[in-house]
């Protein structure tokens, strides 16, 4: 054979065996915590007065993530806030939250109406979004101070603050809201699995309306105890249980020894179909 068709043989049978486009978007990648971008890098806020009575509030929003528009609260100390002017979304119908949810992705700017500035203001913006490979955020609070006689708007501080949501525990679960209550109930000597979970976290409801709901898991999961940190309200707790794994949000799946101890290599970032999961469940079934 001719040496220099070799390679265009070789690249063509390759293509031929690649699965359609629309079968390979199926496919629910494998996801490390590390692969991760922090919630602050993942979406890189800023502020600025664009004039004396405006406030520019800038996202940039790493690929891959994306934030959700219905999510975000303001708040200013120093001043009044009027009506928040939010670009439209893309958006989708989300089967999770059985609604019409708006995103935003590479960037968003959004105008903030300021009154009553009579010195230096702190404006307070909460935002929550997710990764597309099927993780969500905790809300965050970032801040800026901004002096109406200043053009310019540096950030001053990041913080992550508790937001209210209300909650939905799944049926079966053995609810852990610390660090010692998890240690606690990793003491009863059967291998346990965690789950981390939170009410804005799409991914997580998808988690509980397809796999958990599975029958064949349901039959697995019985052999198990079965924990589960309901993150929803991001308290202190709820953020050092997620720093205690090196978390950046949930779903959040992990299995433990007998002994307590965590299999590292039975960890599910995102979600998983129940086929996948069900894998992942024979191996913990064998410890």
């Amino acid at each position: 054979m001719n040496r220099l068709l070799r390679p265009f043989l070789l690249l063509l049978l390759c293509l031929a065996g690649m699965a359609p486009a629309e079968h390979a978007a199926a496919i629910v990648p494998f996801v490390r915590a590390a692969d991760l971008l922090e919630n602050e890098q993942a979406f890189r806020f800023s502020a600025r007065l664009k004039d004396p009575r405006t406030v520019e509030v800038h996202y940039d929003v790493a690929p891959g993530y994306y934030l959700y528009r219905e999510n975000f609260r303001f708040a200013a100390d120093g001043a009044q806030l009027g009506k928040a002017a939010l670009p439209p979304g893309k958006k989708k119908f989300d089967q999770n939250f059985n609604k019409i949810v708006e995103t935003y992705r590479d960037s968003v700017v959004i105008l903030l109406p300021l009154r009553a500035a009579k010195g230096p203001v702190t404006l307070k913006v909460t935002s929550q979004g997710c990764a597309d490979v099927g993780v969500c955020y905790p809300p965050i609070v970032q801040s800026a101070t901004l002096d109406p006689k200043s053009a310019r708007a540096p950030i001053d501080n990041l913080d992550v603050l508790p937001v209210a949501f209300n909650t939905a525990h799944t049926a079966g679960f053995t609810q852990v809201a610390s660090s010692t209550q998890l240690d606690t109930a990793l003491q009863g000597g059967r291998v346990s699995m965690l789950d981390f979970y939170a009410d804005w976290c799409g991914p997580c409801k998808q988690m509980q309306r397809l796999t958990f709901s599975d029958a064949r898991v349901k039959q697995k999961l019985a052999a198990l105890a079965t924990l589960q940190a309901d993150v929803t309200r991001n308290s202190a707790d709820d953020q050092a249980l997620l720093k205690r794994f090196k978390l950046v949000g949930p779903p959040g799946i992990l299995f433990f020894d007998r002994q307590g101890k965590e299999i590292a290599a039975l960890r599910v970032i995102g979600y998983q179909p129940p086929e996948k999961f069900l894998q992942t469940l024979e191996q913990a079934a064998q410890l």
